[in-house]
């Protein structure tokens, strides 16, 4: 009975090992995968400067030049004091987080949907942060922007 117990045994510890194993190498599949398709994202000069909300309160925009003379712009409606990683999304259903838009050299500025991400908001420190937007026409802009403070007084109120 003591051999007969044992012999089921090794059946059912190789049955254990072989999903084991399978789930090893599925598991590595799926990390390659994912990781073939990150790209690095471009890193973006940009400009941040205290702004003010559209109720005159506590504000801050970041400016990123894009490409053929157009800028990407970024507002959130907070003051600039952020400790920890925040994401902001645009268009936000309360009308209280800020707007992104993008600004041709000639034209009308166009609303931009996504999100901005800040790593920390400190104005002793240059922002650094990633944006994900689209215009309504879907053409996508995404990257890293560094922005340094532009030191210009705002009064809002």
């Amino acid at each position: 009975m003591v051999h007969r117990r044992l012999g089921m045994m090794k059946p059912r510890i190789q049955f254990f090992l072989i999903v084991g194993a399978i789930i090893l190498v599925l598991g590595v599949a799926l990390y390659t995968f994912l990781q073939r398709d990150q790209s690095p994202a471009q890193v973006y000069p940009a400009t941040i400067q205290r702004d003010c909300a559209p109720w005159d309160g506590a504000a801050f925009t970041v400016r990123i030049p894009w490409q053929a003379d157009t800028v990407i712009d970024i507002s959130i409606w907070q003051s600039p004091d952020i400790n920890f990683p925040k994401t902001f999304s645009f268009p936000d259903a309360t009308g209280q987080v800020g707007n992104a838009i993008l600004i041709y050299a000639a034209g009308v500025p166009e609303p931009l949907s996504g999100t901005a991400s800040f790593s920390r908001v400190d104005q002793s420190i240059a922002v650094t942060g990633r944006f994900d937007m689209r215009d309504e026409a879907g053409n996508q802009f995404k990257g890293i922007f560094n922005a340094e403070w532009d030191n210009q007084m705002m009064l809002c109120g």
